[in-house]
């Protein structure tokens, strides 16, 4: 049965088969159509319509004899009327002057014929119909639905005659097949027309994604086709840039942990003595060295999406907690009464603003201050330092990891250059924006920005 999905995954087969499935699905709704109350509305036109003909039909069978009144009945028979005679009115039939009205509208003689008549009409749905026809020798209809006429005869007997208003079996198989075959074709040039705008394009999307290569120099996808496929591209290339740049990320971890590793190594086997002993307390600097930096790893691997439960945090009571919990001095500004209360990880964003405390304690000249500010609906929290700043073009790049504002990525100066990394990765999981600015007086902002949006 594979091949049958992998013929079905066709565009051009999807399309065809669903406009043939709309067209049998109009068809079908067509013949309920019919045998709903609605039908009836045609009824008043099919009587106009057959009124001479039906008044012909009393004539003859009046004025001729009883063995060639079978052969006239048999002569009016067609796909869509039948007649036959009756002892007496059958029950269910009724009278209808409106009806009766549409059998004397047209200005003819003939239909004169029919005034002053007892007359009575029922309509009949299909199978009711198919079982009345069943009573009579050599009657049929090809129809869904007919109206059954019945009219008194001179001699008290009754003439049976039912119309119909629909198109029959007969007729819809001969006279839809042309549309059915013109629908066939025109479904399958449409096919063949989709596939030409989008098959080419998707076998092109197809090739390029079989040769990206995630990385600076592989090529990316071509964004060409129609507009839903460029979309498709474009969003594949976004994907592809966001892969690249964490696999970049990865690979610069990954070098960072094995230099510092291999730093400290290099330490400790520089420090044995000849027979290749070397003390605990020799050793200890180096494996806290590398113990802090696979916990730097670690903790910026985990920033966006940060662990422990999700509370209810209020930011001016944060950060009080933060700025006391500070091993050193820290100003701290916040308005006498705000309720900017979010949904987060309490534990991640101790460590972004921690984070933030230290870069400014590590590059300023001991003055920090904090402060909780509305702007835009919404808070910043700004942690200042007095340092001397940073040129514009490198404000940005400083959350880049493993960047720092000095270059030794010696931890008695510093560490290795995650804290603003990992404090940006913790913002944006949070909604939050996180970004530096120089301050006119002198000195650095580094500024969290959370939105209204944000506020529970």
């Amino acid at each position: 049965m594979a091949w049958l999905k992998t013929i079905w995954s066709s565009i051009v087969v999807k399309v065809t088969a669903l406009t043939i499935a709309a067209f049998l699905l109009m068809v079908s709704g067509l013949v309920l159509l019919t045998q709903t109350p609605l039908v009836q509305t045609f009824f008043p036109s099919t009587l106009e319509s057959n009124a001479s003909s039906l008044a012909e039909l009393v004539w003859l069978v009046e004025t001729s004899p009883n063995e060639l009144q079978s052969f006239i009945l048999s002569a009016y028979q067609g796909s869509y009327r039948a007649g036959a005679i009756g002892e007496r009115f059958e029950p269910g039939l009724e009278h209808r002057p409106d009806m009766q009205a549409m059998l004397t509208k047209p200005d003819l003689d003939v239909v004169r014929r029919l005034e002053g008549r007892d007359i009575r009409f029922r309509s009949l749905a299909a199978l009711p119909l198919q079982d009345r026809l069943q009573q009579e020798d050599g009657v049929s209809l090809q129809v869904f639905t007919a109206l059954q006429v019945a009219v008194e005869l001179d001699d008290g007997r009754v003439l049976n005659v039912w119309l119909g208003p629909v198109i029959g079996f007969r007729q819809q198989l001969s006279g839809l097949a042309m549309p059915a075959l013109s629908l066939a074709i025109f479904s399958l040039a449409l096919g063949f027309a989709v596939a030409a705008v989008m098959l080419r394009p998707i076998r092109q999307l197809e090739q390029d994604a079989a040769r990206v290569e995630l990385g600076g120099d592989g090529a990316a996808v071509s964004e060409t086709g129609p507009l839903e496929l460029r979309r498709v591209s474009a969003a594949l290339n976004r994907m592809r840039e966001r892969l690249t740049a964490l696999i970049r990320e990865r690979e610069q971890m990954v070098a960072a942990i094995a230099h510092d590793v291999r730093t400290g190594l290099t330490r400790i086997r520089l420090r044995m003595d000849e027979r290749g002993v070397v003390t605990a307390s020799e050793i200890e600097s180096d494996v806290a060295m590398m113990e802090a930096l696979i916990a730097d790893m670690l903790a910026y691997a985990r920033a966006e999406s940060p662990s422990g439960p999700q509370e209810l945090v209020r930011l001016d009571a944060l950060l009080g907690q933060v700025v006391s919990d500070a091993p050193y001095p820290v100003s701290l500004s916040l308005p006498d009464e705000d309720d900017f209360i979010i949904a987060g990880a309490p534990l991640a964003l101790r460590r972004l603003f921690e984070n933030l405390l230290e870069n400014a304690r590590a590059y300023g000249d001991g003055s920090i201050t904090v402060r909780l500010l509305a702007a835009q609906g919404g808070r910043d929290v700004r942690i200042e330092d007095d340092g001397p700043g940073l040129p514009a073009d490198q404000l940005d790049a400083m959350f880049e990891p493993f960047l720092r504002g000095e270059t030794s990525r010696n931890r008695a100066t510093g560490g290795a250059g995650l804290g603003l990394a990992i404090a940006r990765a913790i913002a944006e999981a949070h909604g939050a924006r996180l970004y530096m600015e120089n301050r006119p007086e002198g000195g650095l902002a580094a500024i969290v920005h959370f939105p209204v949006t944000l506020q529970t």
